[in-house]
């Protein structure tokens, strides 16, 4: 479903949101700090802090419905996907440089904007979690007469 192509897209540091509801409708999200693509592309690990990723919890262990957006500040290309819910789990050591480096790559996009690195100084990227979900569909979000397309 994702190719290496779009994975590596996904993997470059770019923004990540990741948004949930609740069995009322009402809906939850919160930043990312990094994705991975497994290597079957149906699956993907969305790494949110662990902060964040309480409020999301419930909605995923309610009803497994997940939607992940990655734009790209410096020129707007960005994606949809869609997935349900698999496991939750605390990010290991091992995996906090990927973190790291996908969150620096992200930085260096939004200075490429005029937003300085400092202003996300603050912001909490770990302790994090492993948000595991099966990929279900993908669509085309940058703006112009694709967006909204399903690619996959």
């Amino acid at each position: 479903m994702i190719d290496a192509e779009l994975a590596a897209f996904f993997e470059q540091g770019v923004g990540i949101h990741i948004g949930t509801r609740n069995d009322s409708l009402y809906p939850n999200g919160a930043r990312a700090v990094a994705a991975k693509v497994e290597d079957d592309g149906s699956h993907m690990i969305v790494y949110v802090s662990q902060i964040a990723a309480e409020r999301l919890r419930a909605d995923l262990e309610s009803n497994g419905q997940a939607a992940v957006v990655f734009g790209r500040p410096e020129d707007e290309q960005s994606c949809q996907v869609k997935g349900v819910f698999i496991t939750l789990r605390p990010a290991t050591d091992d995996e906090r440089p990927l973190l790291q480096k996908q969150w620096n790559g992200f930085l260096d996009q939004l200075e490429k904007i005029g937003i300085p690195r400092v202003s996300a100084t603050n912001w909490i990227t770990w302790p994090a979690v492993a948000i595991r979900m099966k990929v279900t569909t993908i669509f085309e979000q940058t703006p112009g007469p694709r967006a909204g397309a399903q690619i996959a």
